[in-house]
């Protein structure tokens, strides 16, 4: 579709070129936001199947790495500060690795040898039931769900929400009358070719939806395309209607540039390596899998230094638990 400013005979206040401006600006965001949503699930499938394999391998080779210290361990001497030091590192290793991969029964008894307690009981110490560790609920403070009842409201609060109620009702009235609009530019009724009927049926059915959902959005974006088309209605808008409509245009370029901003951020280095317009996504899976091709040999040399109960080793060994339970 050709912008405002390109329809022969369209008028040029300052108004309905803002408009005109908007309507592109929406699109671009909204051309940007698809492709993302297309974009990234299939840079996050192809980047779960070039880990994943790896990743399961990293993850018995972690469990393997905590038994083979736990047997070097008890292998050594060690003196009450160095199995101190010891607990303290094999308890945190060991409850990283379940609340990160699940249940194991071997590991949540290795568990109790270290930390002298049960694994169900450090995670409610910790405040964390374990079966509750992924949902959302447990990172979440109950204090912050709950509305504070006992303190009256002050008079800034009463006009913010007497603010937002108006809002809400100028949003009613918005939806409705571009509702009106809508419903009366693409009723099925008005049209006589048939093929243009039936485009307009399923028009007027998603105008429909979206006016019982209060989906001001959605009815946007089809009062956008009605726009693009109709030199007359703008011609003839008035300045009130015309200032209206920008304002409606840029709470939806708000809106998409929020989305926008959400979907980039929950995917931030998929974004930047696999989706950008300059992105790599094959060199960029090459490196992940090639550092963490790497983790399983540094994990396998590590099993066999263990497994092989060198005393000599032990120093660098505390020194190293020391160091990360001070990281911790």
């Amino acid at each position: 579709m050709s912008s405002i400013q390109h329809i022969p005979g369209a008028s040029s206040s300052a108004e309905q070129q803002q408009i005109d401006v908007k309507i592109n600006e929406v699109k671009q965001l909204q051309e940007e936001l698809k492709y993302l949503q297309k974009a990234i699930p299939e840079a996050v499938s192809a980047y779960q199947k070039t880990v994943a394999p790896i990743s399961e391998k990293i993850q018995l080779l972690q469990k393997e790495k905590l038994i083979s210290l736990d047997i070097y361990i008890h292998e050594i001497k060690f003196t009450k500060r160095e199995l101190e030091i010891i607990d303290t590192y094999m308890s945190a290793e060991i409850a990283q690795w379940i609340y990160q991969n699940g249940n194991d029964i071997e590991l949540e008894d290795l568990f109790s040898t270290y930390a002298h307690m049960h694994f169900e009981e450090h995670a409610k110490k910790a405040n964390t039931p374990f079966s509750d560790f992924f949902s959302d609920e447990s990172n979440f403070n109950d204090s912050e769900n709950q509305e504070p009842n006992s303190k009256k409201k002050s008079a800034a609060e009463r006009k913010a929400e007497k603010e937002k109620a108006i809002q809400q009702e100028h949003r009613k009235k918005s939806i409705r009358a571009i509702y009106i609009d809508l419903i009366k530019a693409f009723h099925p009724d008005t049209e006589q070719d048939p093929e243009k009927k039936l485009e307009k049926e399923e028009i007027s059915k998603k105008i429909t939806e979206a006016y019982g959902k209060n989906d001001l959005f959605t009815l946007i974006n089809l009062e956008t395309q009605f726009l693009e088309q109709q030199t007359s209605r703008l011609q003839n808008m008035k300045p009130e209607a015309a200032k209206s409509y920008i304002a409606m245009l840029d709470n939806q370029i708000k809106e998409l540039k929020e989305s926008l901003r959400e979907i980039k951020t929950e995917h931030d280095s998929l974004f930047i390596d696999m989706c950008k317009p300059k992105a790599k996504p094959e060199k960029f899976l090459r490196k992940v899998k090639k550092e963490l091709q790497e983790g399983v040999q540094i994990l396998s040399q590590q099993i066999i230094i263990l497994q092989h109960v060198d005393p000599s080793i032990k120093s660098d060994l505390l020194f190293e638990m020391e160091r990360q339970n001070g990281r911790k």
